[in-house]
């Protein structure tokens, strides 16, 4: 048999038995099944574009750009031989690590290397044409390969080109590659009849790391947004042109180099790789590193940022075209439809034993002196706190889950819940978890001693055994405590049962557990309650940048929320002795709920809310149950209809108590009477 025909049957057969060498991520799996729009990504720049660790921790910031729109990605890779619609971070990990065996797989290479077992980044044109066999209409990369400089004598045309020609995937990027032939390349398109699009302005088409303008080549086809731009890719996908388009996005002015420099820079990188007898499918890689080298890294800090900013654009483009297949021409706030809030909610996080040491001096040293002071025992944890706040002010219903041990500490939590403690999970081989507050004289807590064992056992199984609790539930409140298995998990029954989530994130090392943990956040989470150290850690996830550095504190605060907000729809920032930051698309006098949908109307507004004063001055006061009580008032509020102001006011009223209480959870807010408030 010759190789030729061995090749051909090769492929053949690989067509015939696609599904036998593909593996879909869970959440591109989820998101195909539930409609969500999708991007594929390229896996090259993890496996040849830069080093580890910049190469992992970019591919996750380009993930994570797509997210933001509340778009799936879909990194593409070959893992074993086996094709990969969509990495996991440990799988990207794996292919971007220096000590993990990999090549660089074009379309070409696809059945070699499956029927070899090898490890593969992708080209563009691989995931081209993988995406297309996945059903996925847009991938975004950096910049694509074209004409190679010197093609009358190398004849290095790239294989991008032709897969632009014949597989009908938009690819968004930041143009061709600056170290190849501009002109010859936009000319081979043409001949390949492949649309070209650049948003903006046509004559300054964007090239990869430098934006240049070419007056004597034949500028391509301009969309002043992406809009137009998906409406473009609807037509030749509606007109069944088997052809794939290039959409060029402008680089970001502050990371666009030199023109003439960056030429000089090519033109002695292209020299080396000539002297060294590079060719092939080596010299872009090699060339990108002599680039790196000369510039000292400038030109990899613009590749990525226009990568990220690409991802960002394809995203926005996927969200406008899964709109449109599925019925809607225009683009209209999401009204998510919501179990009835005649329910109750579930809470899902730490049950704690907690001693607190409060100290009486004024003034504390630590030389090894005695200080006076005083220690006193009560239940705590957030998800506990909050489960026996809500049950005093009313909602008798609310349930917990949790885990504890078969010790006095779990005893004493069991008998604290009042009837909500059917869905504890009592383990004989675990101690409860414990938490041993140091506070001040004030009552401000100065460092906490944990023992949280426990949470680790708040696993999926458990989740698993109340899913049909909490598939009834009304509104699931996370711990950030959770371990990360377990919030995904959650986050999924959510997302199935369309019910919304209120995320706690207890500190700021667990502040962005939930996005880093892969879930579809994006798709359940209503609500979110940090204080000022853990929102400055969510946006740094975010990427959202801080105001001018004259403002105070508050105006970053508010920009911060505001931000956030277009992401998470209720913002609910905790400031201390300032109050209470609510942030969200509605006024204080509409309700956080209308006929069992989230309320947005209007531009997203902060108003802040001044705490209760406490009317004891005389009672040792504690801020450990201030939060947790805040947030049961407001869903307290919620689930009686009250308008925002009406749910904070109340909301104000039980922190003040919890404040003027030994206890994180007083008995008095069974005095909180909801009809002063409705």
């Amino acid at each position: 048999m010759t190789y030729r025909h061995f090749a051909s049957r090769t492929v053949k057969n690989w067509i015939n038995n696609i599904e036998d060498y593909f593996t879909y991520g869970s959440h591109v799996a989820d998101a195909k099944k539930n409609h969500i729009p999708l991007v594929a990504l390229e896996s090259t720049i993890i496996t040849h574009g830069m080093p580890y660790p910049e190469n992992f921790k970019t591919a996750i910031s380009v993930e994570n750009a797509v997210r933001k729109q509340k778009v799936v990605p879909a990194t593409i890779g070959i893992l074993g031989g086996k094709i990969h619609i969509g990495l996991n971070p440990d799988e990207i990990e794996y292919l971007a690590r220096n000590d993990t065996k990999k090549v660089k797989c074009s379309r070409r290479d696809l059945p070699f290397c499956i029927a070899q077992g090898l490890n593969s980044g992708t080209t563009v044109s691989a995931t081209m044409v993988l995406a297309h066999l996945a059903k996925i209409l847009i991938m975004a990369t950096g910049g694509i390969g074209g004409v190679h400089r010197g093609v009358n004598s190398s004849f290095d045309i790239s294989t991008d080109l032709i897969e632009l020609g014949q597989t009908p995937v938009l690819v968004v990027c930041s143009g061709i590659k600056s170290i190849l032939d501009i002109r010859k390349t936009l000319e081979f398109l043409e001949t390949q009849g492949v649309p070209v699009l650049t948003i903006g302005n046509s004559n300054n088409f964007p090239a990869f790391y430098c934006t240049k303008t070419f007056d004597d080549i034949k500028s391509p086809n301009t969309v002043s947004n992406t809009i137009e731009a998906a409406n473009i890719i609807s037509i030749q996908k509606d007109l069944g042109l088997n052809k794939g388009i290039l959409l060029a996005v402008p680089i970001p002015e502050s990371y666009a180099l030199d023109p003439e420099m960056v030429e000089q820079f090519i033109s002695r990188a292209v020299e080396k790789a000539e002297t060294l007898h590079i060719f092939g499918k080596d010299v872009t890689p090699f060339i990108l590193q002599e680039l790196d080298k000369i510039t000292n890294a400038r030109t990899t800090r613009a590749n990525i940022a226009l990568i990220i900013n690409n991802a960002t654009v394809a995203a926005e483009i996927a969200t406008i075209l899964q709109k449109k297949f599925d019925g809607s021409s225009a683009i209209k706030e999401s009204e998510p439809k919501l179990k009835s809030f005649r329910k109750n909610p579930v809470i899902v996080g730490g049950a704690v034993y907690d001693t607190t040491i409060q100290i009486k001096d004024s003034e504390i040293k630590t030389d090894g002196r005695t200080l006076r002071g005083r220690s006193r025992y009560s239940c705590g944890g957030v998800g506990r706190n909050v489960t026996e706040a809500l049950i005093k002010l009313g909602l008798k219903e609310s349930r917990l889950i949790s885990v504890i041990g078969e010790d006095m500490p779990g005893f004493r939590i069991i008998q604290s819940l009042q009837g909500a403690q059917e869905t504890l999970q009592q383990l004989p081989n675990i101690n409860t978890a414990k938490y041993r507050a140091i506070v001040d004289h004030k009552g401000e807590c100065m460092f906490g001693i944990g023992e949280m064992e426990a949470f680790d056992a708040i696993n999926v199984d458990l989740v698993q055994k109340h899913q049909s609790l909490i598939e009834a539930a009304s509104l699931i409140l996370i711990d950030g405590n959770l371990p990360e298995n377990t919030i995904r998990s959650l986050v999924d029954v959510a997302a199935n049962s369309k019910i919304p989530v209120w995320y706690e994130p207890t500190d700021i090392r667990k502040a962005r557990k939930i996005f880093d943990c892969q879930s579809k956040w994006e798709d359940v989470i209503h609500f979110i309650s940090p204080n000022i150290n853990e929102l400055f850690a969510i946006s740094d996830f975010f990427g959202i940048s801080r105001s001018n550095v004259s403002h105070s504190q508050f105006e970053e605060i508010k920009h911060i929320t505001e931000t956030l907000a277009k992401y998470i729809p209720v913002v609910i920032t905790t400031l201390g002795s300032m109050g209470v930051l609510i942030t969200r698309k509605a006024s204080e006098r509409d309700p956080f709920y209308k006929n069992s949908a989230l309320v947005e109307i209007g531009e997203i507004t902060s108003r802040l809310y001044r705490p209760h004063t406490v009317s004891s001055t005389d009672t040792p006061l504690s801020v450990s149950g201030c939060g947790d009580c805040l947030n049961a008032g407001i869903i307290f509020g919620i689930h009686h209809g009250l308008s925002e102001s009406s749910c904070v006011s109340l909301a104000l009223k039980a922190a003040a108590l919890s404040l003027a209480s030994l206890d994180p959870v007083p008995s008095t807010l069974t005095q909180i009477d909801i009809n002063a408030y409705e």
